[in-house]
């Protein structure tokens, strides 16, 4: 055996270094203990993609399911606007005619895409846009147009009715109506004309120079009186017509309005034995029109008055002030007026009096109403009481007013 100095660290031959052992069990514990670590890692990768796929296989079934749905939905839309029967655009947002469906086709006679509207041939925009006339084919048609945009997208749908045939219908109706109105007031007017005339024509007649004068001269008068009555007649039917609007530059004071009824009514009201109280409002308040319209337009309301007031009544006409307007209230004692002929006595040619016209009140009412105001009748138990509001045509002064009072 070989002689090894005492305390040598030589390593004896066929011996391993303990040194070397011990960092080799080291070695091979990390290394044990990496292998785990990345086996635990693997695991969690493979959970976390067994999981990502079943969250992509549901999100991918979803999908299909939208899509399905989008699909079923595209095929219903675009069978309804097949059913539409009326037209439908889809316009980009210049303008440019996308799509139509069926309807439009036929309506348009056209399948070209491309066109800007409204730019199509024969095709005219009326005024307000809400219609247009289009020529095609050798007629016109008039259609309904009705826009809706398209939010975000900028370009809009269009629907388009052909309304032809429902506007001759209302042109249709609005002429028979016309026609029925005309006759209504033709045949009132000739019941008014044909009484006086047969009267006169009767009292001309009986005109015989041989006769005696009395005699001649109480069948000339009659004749007179229906004549001038068949004039009224005429004139009131004319200014029925008119509407007997005023001159926009025309006023009247009340105080003007006050005294033209007193000069032309108080005789007639004392011939019958009936009071007339005339309180209008202060003279100093102005209304538009002349001083003799509203005579005749206020003694329309104070005839009727009278016709139906008794014997020694009071007919009143009470004038106030409402804010910016004039209110008159005509009443008298007389039987009323029935509520269900509270409207009908305003038409024309609807009297209450033998002798009425029966355009009095028509006419009065036109007039009011086309100055902004209105004329009604109120409950006045017993008696009618009609009501009469107008805008001033220049506000009073209320200090003044209260100065004179």
């Amino acid at each position: 055996m070989p002689y090894s100095p005492a305390g040598s660290n030589a390593s004896v031959p066929g011996h391993p270094d303990p040194q070397d052992a011990a960092r080799l069990l080291e070695a091979f514990e990390l290394f044990n203990n990496a292998s785990r670590e990345l086996s635990d890692a693997y695991g969690t990768l493979q959970a976390e993609v067994h999981r990502l796929n079943g969250e992509l296989a549901a999100a991918n079934q979803r999908l299909r399911e939208e899509l399905q749905a989008k699909e079923t939905l595209g095929q219903r839309l675009a069978m309804l606007l097949e059913m539409l029967p009326g037209a439908v655009l889809l316009l980009d947002p210049r303008g440019r005619i996308l799509q139509m469906n069926p309807a439009a086709e036929r309506l348009l006679e056209t399948r070209e895409l491309g066109w800007i509207w409204p730019e199509l041939p024969g095709l005219a925009i009326q005024e307000g846009g809400a219609e247009c006339l289009l020529s095609a084919g050798g007629a016109r048609r008039r259609l309904a147009i009705a826009v809706t945009p398209l939010a975000g997208e900028g370009g809009k749908i269009l629907l388009l009715q052909d309304v032809t045939a429902a506007r001759a219908r209302e042109a249709a109706s609005q002429r028979r109506e016309r026609l029925a109105a005309l006759g209504e007031t033709m045949a009132g007017l000739a019941h008014q004309l044909r009484t006086p005339l047969a009267t006169a024509l009767l009292a001309v007649g009986q005109l015989r120079p041989e006769r005696d004068a009395e005699h001649f001269a109480r069948q000339q008068q009659r004749a007179l009186d229906r004549l001038r009555h068949l004039q009224g007649v005429i004139d009131a039917m004319l200014q029925f017509l008119r509407g007997s609007m005023p001159a926009e530059d025309s006023t009247a004071r009340l105080e003007e309005i006050d005294a033209g009824l007193v000069r032309v009514f108080a005789p007639l009201f004392r011939q019958k034995s009936v009071n007339l109280d005339l309180q209008l409002g202060e003279n100093d308040w102005i209304l538009t029109g002349s001083a003799d319209v509203w005579v005749s337009v206020i003694g329309n309301l104070l005839q009727n008055a009278l016709h139906f007031a008794p014997v020694s009544s009071t007919v009143y006409a009470l004038g106030a002030r409402s804010g910016n307007s004039w209110i008159l209230r005509v009443m008298d004692s007389g039987p009323g007026v029935p509520e269900a002929e509270r409207e009908r006595i305003f038409q024309p040619f609807v009297s209450g009096r033998r002798e009425g016209t029966g355009l009095g009140l028509s006419i009065a009412r036109n007039f009011v109403t086309g100055l902004g105001g209105d004329l009604h009748v109120e409950d006045n138990r017993p008696g009618a009481c009609f009501v009469l509001r107008v805008p001033f045509a220049a506000l009073p002064d209320p200090l003044a007013s209260r100065s004179k009072s």
